[in-house]
Formats: C-alpha cells, structure tokens, sequence
C-alpha cells in the first residue's frame, strides 16, 4: 500500500534552512522559482553573508543576512559548540544548529516540521509526495535509510536534541572535514568540485578517514528515533535516487510547478526534488534567463534552459545519449 499522500489537504507547514556563504549561484533564481508554488506549505529561509538587509525574495522565500563569523559566535554563546574558524567545509552540517540559533528570530516554532536543503535542486509540489500524516514521523528524508542533504525535515524536539548532543558538539569542534578536504589525493584529482555522493575518488578518501557530513550521518537517525518512527525514502520524494531512474542520466522538466524526471531509457517519474549537483561545476553547465518567465524548463548536463518549442525538448532527450 502507497503510505505517500496525493492530496494538499493532509499536508503540513514546514521550514527548510538554507545557509550559503560567498555569491549565491546563478541558478538560484530558479531553485527561488520552483520554491514558489509551494508556499502555502513550505517556506524556505535562506542565510547568506551577500545581503545587510533580511527581505522577501518571493512568496515562499526570505533572504536573511548571516556570516560564518556570526555562526561560530551564536553556537559559542547558545551552545557551547566551537566551530573551529578555518572550518568552513562543514557550512552544510551546521543548518542543524539554525533552528536553535534563530528559533525565534525567523519564529520557526509556527511550522510542524523544520529541516535543510539546498540550493543546486528544483522542487514539484512538495506537499504531494510527502508521507501520509507527516507530523507522526520524527524524520522525513529523500533518500533511502539515511538523512539526505538536499531534503531532510525534522520534528522540532529532535533539532533540539541535536543541538546539545554531546556527539554532535564534537563533530562541529573536530577538524576532520578540513582534513578531508586538504587530503592530497583529494586537491589533486579531476573530480575535486564533484558532490561527495556517487563521486569514488571523494568516497575513498572519506572512508579511510571516517568522515561523513553530519547531515547525512546516521548519528540523526539514531537520534530522531527516540522521538518517533522515521522514515527515510527516496520514493517518492526523489526519483532519482530511487534505482528507477538511471541517476547518471538524467533531466529535469519543470512544468508550472510539477516537476518530471526521465532518463536515456525512457523512464519518468514525478517527484517533490531533483538534486543536479553532478552538473552544476562544469563548464558546460550554463543557466540562461530565459526560462524564468515561462511555464516550463529543464535541467540536463548542459545547464538550465526554457522548452519552449519541439526543437528545444528533443535537444534535452537527445543529450542524455551521450
């Protein structure tokens, strides 16, 4: 029996955090458009070092200025967690410290659940592939057995777990992620920019360290069981990451809020996130203007684009082939 839900009715409010220090990207715009349709559930706060000001970037996003400086003081002070400074590699773990840090702030405790993502991904209708009655689980994660770095949310009470678990607060206080990123065999390879996840030359090297990022470490999992069941699933949050899509291969249409994914083979599916950091570093990954008007784009190996003819949808098919 499918346990996702199909219906906006049975939904919950929920918050994604988002801290990104230096020049957002040039595909924000369309991570911020694909946030948009979603806003009458989700909200997503992002905390960045580029603005002095916080404002609304549209309906379902807030732009909230944040320097890593600002960070290492907040977790001292609330915390005791001492972020060494040099330790910036591990800016994607500590979105699980926001929801202490600004709690009231950006009044996160309005939400039912609160969570990360990030900002190399577009969204369908978030609300329809979520689980039925989201609010009984203590975790929502968009991949299989373990948090998800694109889309992990939390019952609050096990982000306040985490902020003051002793485990926790020694990860932050380690320097192993500097390490890992510092490692030879690492700053010499080809795949350097490549995402940890699916990248061998990455996987070798964190495993013969130990290293994991926290936000995809099992240590959550063990501790958002004792506040309830969690249930970490790909299907059908994220197609991609399912086994029935080639991950390797595949693209990304965005059709007013609905977001479809295929591959070489001619599968598809529908789902809430399409993660593209596999392309989002390379040189021929270019993001055009053109599709933030319109009703429809796509993402594929060659960038982001609008499909606004025949010629332009057969362009993307055609390129998962090589």
């Amino acid at each position: 029996m499918n346990s996702f839900c199909c219906s906006e009715k049975v939904c919950c409010s929920s918050a994604f955090l988002v801290l990104y220090f230096g020049p957002l990207p040039d595909y924000f715009k369309y991570w911020a458009k694909t946030c948009e349709p979603n806003h009458e559930t989700c909200h997503f706060f992002v905390y960045t070092d580029q603005t002095k000001s916080k404002y609304q970037y549209n309906k379902a996003v807030t732009i909230i200025p944040y320097t890593f400086e600002q960070l290492c003081r907040d977790a001292a002070a609330r915390f005791d967690i001492h972020i060494p400074a040099k330790n910036t590699r591990i800016a994607c773990d500590c979105r699980l410290l926001l929801f202490g840090l600004r709690r009231g702030e950006e009044n996160l405790d309005q939400y039912d659940l609160v969570g990360y993502t990030d900002l190399d991904v577009i969204y369908g209708k978030i609300c329809n592939f979520l689980p039925l009655n989201p609010k009984s689980f203590s975790m929502i994660s968009a991949h299989d057995n373990r948090p998800c770095g694109p889309f992990t949310l939390y019952r609050k009470s096990v982000l306040d777990d985490i902020c003051t678990d002793k485990k926790i607060k020694a990860f932050f206080e380690s320097s192993k992620a500097e390490s890992f990123y510092s490692t030879k065999s690492f700053t010499d390879s080809k795949s350097k920019f490549m995402p940890m996840s699916g990248n061998s030359v990455k996987d070798r090297i964190a495993h013969s360290i130990c290293f994991t990022h926290l936000d995809e470490s099992d240590l959550l999992i063990s501790i958002a069981m004792k506040h309830g069941p969690v249930c970490c699933r790909a299907h059908p949050l994220q197609p991609t990451m399912t086994g029935r899509i080639n991950h390797r291969k595949p693209l990304a249409l965005w059709h007013k809020g609905r977001l479809s994914v295929r591959d070489a083979f001619g599968r598809q599916a529908e789902g809430a996130v399409f993660h593209f950091s596999r392309f989002k570093n390379r040189s021929r990954f270019k993001v055009s203007n053109d599709g933030l008007d319109a009703d429809r784009f796509g993402v594929y190996k060659y960038g982001i684009t609008s499909i606004n003819s025949g010629l332009a949808s057969l362009r993307l098919h055609i390129s998962m082939l090589y």
